[in-house]
């Protein structure tokens, strides 16, 4: 959990932008991946093999696995 909120939340915080960025509500940037498996239930040896499967940036989809 530390990791997950130290790239988005904590980031946002520390560049004075969690108005903007750093989580998902209405109003802020929507940049997110979806992947295949959860990331904090998956186990810890699982984690390099997980795939992401889509990618928006801003809100819009700008990846999607084939």
């Amino acid at each position: 959990m530390e990791a997950l909120k130290g790239m988005t939340i904590w980031a946002a915080k520390a560049n004075f932008e969690e108005k903007e960025k750093g989580s998902i509500e209405v109003g802020k940037y929507a940049d997110f991946v979806i992947t295949d498996q959860d990331l904090m239930k998956a186990n810890a040896r699982a984690l390099p093999n997980i795939n992401v499967l889509k990618t928006y940036i801003n809100g819009e989809k700008v990846y999607e696995k084939k």
